[in-house]
Order: C-alpha cells, then structure tokens, then sequence
C-alpha cells in the first residue's frame, strides 16, 4: 500500500481489512507489517506495554504465532466498521487457536498449555495515509487466560479467592509502603 495517497475511502478501509486478515490466517508476519508505517503503535491487553514500531510488532506477532501457530480468523466472522472522515476502522472478529507454543513476551513466558481457545474482540484502526499507524485490540483477556487455564473460572469459588488474594495483597503493600 502507498502511504502518500489521499485519505482512504470505504473500499480502501475494506481492502485493508481483507489483506489484514488474509496475512493473519496465512502466518504472514512480513505480509502483516508491510501494511503498517514504520512508527506503528500496537496495544494489546494480553501484554503490559504497546509495541512501538515495525520491529517491535513484528516480535510480538511472531510471539503470538509461536503460541498459537493455528490460530485462525474465520472470514464469517470478522466485520469491518469503516470512518472515512476519520481514517479509521474497528474490526470485529473472533479467533480460534491452540496454545501449543511458549507465549513469550518481554514481560515474561506463558507456557503452553495445549488448550483451544475461542476469543472474540475487536481492534480500532488509525491510519496515516493508507497505512496503518495505531491499533488497540480489545478482548476479554480475563477469560482468554480462563480458558488457557491460567486463571479459575469467574463463576467458582477459587476465582473469588484469587480476587481476594489479589486485592488484600494490594492492601498490604499499601500498609507496608506507609510504615
């Protein structure tokens, strides 16, 4: 894509989305990041802090694609919401993935737990040019990691003891740090 043309229309916006996700389903992490300017922005919930640039974002989707090398985004199942005065689009998907890789991260490592997992979310879009600058996905990490077997189920008792021990932690190192 040329990042020097006018501002993109609705079938522009919709062009992206379907080479955005083709690049997703083939595993293309060159094919991903050729339709980004060099100063992307990428926030992730699943991660502590957003990857700056087209190094950065090619690590973390190489992270992801070794976690989840099946992952997949069903073509019924992604939508795209187009702004043409604006330049942006929200895409609205969900996935399906295995976690049989290691899900490394410069926070640390989740290891693979061999677990299926279906993730509905959506990702909000800026671009510069027709070039994707920014991208925020949103998703319930919360039950992602539920579903990995990371956390208990948000129904159960052992996840009110996890959010308990969580919050009294918090208290205590609040008491701690005034003493």
């Amino acid at each position: 894509m040329d990042s020097t043309k006018k501002p993109l229309s609705d079938a522009a916006l919709r062009s992206f989305a379907k080479a955005h996700f083709d690049a997703w389903n083939a595993h293309d992490v060159e094919a991903c990041i050729a339709l980004m300017t060099d100063d992307v922005v990428y926030e992730d919930p699943g991660f502590e802090s957003a990857a700056h640039g087209k190094a950065e974002v090619a690590a973390r989707i190489r992270a992801i694609f070794t976690a989840f090398p099946d992952i997949h985004f069903p073509e019924e199942m992604a939508h795209v919401h187009t702004n043409v005065d604006d330049a942006e689009c929200v895409l609205t998907w969900t996935f399906y993935a295995t976690m049989t890789g290691d899900l490394v991260a410069p926070e640390g490592k989740m290891p693979a737990t061999g677990k299926k997992i279906q993730v509905s979310g959506a990702s909000f879009n800026r671009f510069r040019g027709d070039l994707l600058s920014h991208f925020t996905m949103y998703y319930d990490s919360l039950d992602m990691m539920v579903q990995l077997g990371f956390l208990p189920k948000t129904n159960g008792l052992g996840f009110k003891a996890v959010v308990l021990a969580d919050l009294l932690a918090g208290k205590a190192k609040k008491v701690l740090h005034m003493a």
